[in-house]
């Protein structure tokens, strides 16, 4: 088996085993918790409410209802999640950069409005293979500012070098130490992969405290 190949295989299971841990870690748990309460409130309404006094106000009802509204809305986040990373946007039709963007108001509503973009536009006019690894990077390092770095601001930048494209993705976040993250966090590893089977380089720089900076650098055709 090429090497190219062995690389794929490792980066398939490695997204495997990430879409395995976030169902594991982040979906079955709400959905259990969630489904535990309906039952819980079921058997409570049919012996006659006698531990809701107050429910035909909707005294104490309605806080267990609004948990178990967020527990399910958390659920679909998640479950978005994954759909998204089972099946990305066809690059084919658009640029890297719209995808990630479009992605991220989907997703992340709340947090896409804080990353801003200094792209120039001939690091969006790549290869296919190329977009894919760029999408994924970026979006991964985006995520990972918010949900692990509590960033409040991420730029992605994208200029021309020497017969290479460099995309750099800069937050302002708490930052990590990138020598002791778990094996069992997938993030990173994937990232590397990604930019490795499209013969690039992914560099993390990042510290306790902050900030942190993903750069991937990929090498282009020469078409002259």
């Amino acid at each position: 088996m090429s090497n190219d190949k062995k690389l794929a295989v490792e980066l398939v299971e490695i997204e495997l085993a990430q879409i395995g841990n976030e169902l594991h870690d982040g979906v079955i748990p709400l959905l259990f918790v969630a489904s535990s309460t309906v039952a819980n409130l079921r058997a409570k309404l049919a012996s006659g409410l006698e531990d809701f006094p107050s429910t035909s106000e909707g005294g104490e009802l309605s806080p267990v209802l609004d948990q178990l509204s967020g527990w399910l809305d958390e659920a679909m986040q998640a479950s978005r999640r994954l759909l998204t990373d089972t099946y990305p946007p066809d690059l084919d039709e658009r640029d890297w950069q719209v995808a990630v963007t479009d992605t991220l108001e989907r997703l992340f509503p709340d947090f896409s409005g804080r990353v801003r973009w200094d792209v120039e536009p001939v690091v969006n006019q790549v290869s296919h293979a190329v977009a894919c690894a760029v999408y994924r990077i970026v979006l991964e390092a985006v995520r990972n500012a918010w949900q692990h770095g509590d960033a409040a601001e991420v730029l992605v930048s994208g200029r021309e070098a020497a017969k290479s494209i460099e995309v750099t993705i800069h937050d302002n976040g708490t930052g990590f130490e990138p020598g002791r993250v778990a094996a069992s966090h997938f993030g990173i590893r994937a990232m590397r992969g990604r930019a490795e089977l499209v013969s690039g380089k992914l560099n993390v720089d990042s510290a306790l405290g902050g900030p942190t900076t993903v750069t991937l650098v990929v090498p282009v055709a020469d078409d002259s």
